[in-house]
């Protein structure tokens, strides 16, 4: 079934899906087709008007938006229209209200406070094995970075679902997570819902009509099969965890959390989840649950289970206390998964719930944009600065072994920037949950109606900070200040409204306005 909604000339659209946040706002002159029951990243069937209205359904949604119009389709429940105001802070606000889970729960504050650090770039560049993580470690306690917590990633396992790890290249795993917790991190480890076919894990989770067996698993989606589904995905072909079934979902837990206790692990990066994983051919325990049912699952026993945590994916989730990373970026100024992509989709990412939200990692979190490549300095100091003051940063690729000690020295001084302003972060990470209201916001969301309400590569920090990284590799960058007064980070102070050209800026400088009047 389909619902056709005009869109004025000057209206615009925000949410949805938030890994298309490069693409929004969207407006009446775009042609862009969606579909959120397959979507990734953090989704929702929520879209925001500049106008005031919200639309909202409490299942998935396609939307295309063609010829002036915003054309919905859906299965069963008609999305509603809701008319809550006059801007896009309306809209939020009421939605936020009405559909979201804002209680006043925060992730912990370490992961505001300090600088986060994955080894996902440098294990997969120098071998997935206990030395290469140890080496890390301990360059990073030397650099003189600061660090809170501390993430080891993927491929310590010997296999999907086996919780253990690969003896021959990780001869003790006791011994390196010791030696991380000893210089004060908070160590998180990598994992994902899957089960090897075949595997031993995998015979004793699956169905089987003899021997005893739990049967975790979710089956194919033939009627009546008992069969487990396989799934692909970018590692390789497994079955997996059916969360909606209750005893599945408690098992999985408990499974993570005997697994931390025993290497003295504080929680999991969660990856995957992705509904498009399922939508092909599996059928769950709860028989009315879509692919996107299953995402929200994953999410929700995250923020529930494990206070420190990351998750990549999730649905409808609107309000809980989830640390999100957002896509993977690519080492690119340019291009699918370009760095220029992490402002509007964490702004996106806001509007749709989910305020506590990481732009991936500094310089790009795809392994395979490094393979073969010297990474270029001016383009990772550009990305330390724009990550300096989102709630959360993290680090991936080693500073130390990739830059020149100029370099090393700017990074670590944006590094210690993202400290500085901890206290205004966590400041608005508590707003957030008490109101819902973003850390990181769009100038439309801020000032409405003053000509923002188009795609921007600058944003709020709060309604305190303008702040406009330089995204581009020619070292310019074009601001546009609101109505007031503002001082920028050299002390100059400027009168709005203004449009400032800032020629040759500095790689140590993350260009920033403090609004100090109206």
């Amino acid at each position: 079934m389909q619902k056709e909604i005009a869109l004025s000339s000057n209206e615009r659209l925000w949410g949805g899906a938030g890994g298309d946040g490069q693409n929004q706002p969207y407006g009446a002159g775009d042609t862009r087709r969606i579909d959120l029951r397959t979507h990734g990243n953090f989704s929702a069937p929520l879209l925001l008007s500049s106008s005031g209205r919200y639309i909202w359904s409490e299942k998935p949604f396609g939307y295309l938006i063609r010829d002036g119009k915003l054309i919905l389709d859906y299965d069963n429940d008609e999305p509603v229209v809701v008319q809550a105001g006059e801007t896009l802070r309306d809209a939020f606000l009421a939605a936020a209200k009405a559909h979201m889970r804002f209680d006043g729960k925060t992730p912990p504050d370490l992961f505001f406070s300090l600088p986060q650090w994955n080894n996902w770039i440098e294990i997969f560049l120098n071998g997935m094995n206990q030395k290469a993580a140890d080496d890390y470690t301990a360059e990073l306690a030397e650099s003189g970075f600061p660090c809170g917590i501390y993430m080891m990633d993927g491929g310590w396992l010997s296999h999907q679902g086996s919780y253990e790890f690969y003896a021959p290249d990780f001869p003790d795993p006791q011994g390196l997570f010791e030696r991380i917790r000893s210089h004060g991190w908070t160590p998180l480890i990598w994992t994902a819902h899957f089960v090897s076919p075949d595997s031993r894990e995998y015979k004793r989770l699956r169905y089987h009509e003899t021997h005893k067996c739990l049967d975790y698993l979710a089956y194919r989606k033939a009627p009546g099969s008992k069969q487990a589904a396989v799934v692909r995905w970018w590692s390789g072909i497994s079955a997996i965890y059916d969360l909606t079934k209750p005893e599945a979902n408690a098992f999985y837990v408990k499974t993570l959390k005997d697994f931390a206790a025993k290497y003295g692990i504080a929680g999991f990066k969660f990856d995957a989840g992705d509904p498009a994983f399922f939508a092909e051919d599996c059928r769950f325990h709860d028989e009315t649950a879509e692919p996107v049912d299953y995402t929200r699952l994953y999410a929700e026993l995250a923020a529930r289970e494990f206070p420190y945590h990351e998750i990549r994916v999730a649905w409808k989730c609107g309000g809980l206390p989830l640390v999100i990373r957002l896509n993977d970026l690519a080492h690119a100024w340019i291009g699918d998964r370009a760095q220029d992509r992490a402002i509007p989709q964490i702004i996106t990412a806001g509007l749709l719930g989910a305020p506590y939200s990481l732009a991936d990692m500094v310089g790009g979190g795809l392994e395979v944009s490094f393979v073969n490549r010297k990474i270029d300095e001016t383009l990772f100091l550009r990305s330390a600065a724009l990550q300096a003051l989102m709630p959360m940063m993290q680090f991936s690729p080693a500073p130390w072994r990739h830059l020149s000690p100029e370099g090393v020295k700017i990074c670590r001084a944006f590094a210690d920037l993202h400290v500085e302003f901890a206290p205004y972060i966590l400041e608005l990470a508590r707003h957030a949950a008490e109101t819902g209201e973003p850390i990181v916001r769009a100038m439309e969301y801020e000032f409405p109606h003053q000509g923002f309400n188009r795609p921007m590569q600058q944003f709020m920090l709060g309604d305190r900070w303008l702040v406009a990284p330089v995204v581009t590799p020619d070292s310019a960058k074009t601001v546009e200040l609101p109505a007031g007064t503002w001082r920028d980070d050299l002390g100059v102070t400027h009168v709005g409204p203004a449009t400032l050209r800032l020629e040759k800026v500095p790689l140590s400088r993350l260009s920033r306005f403090e609004r100090i009047g109206d």
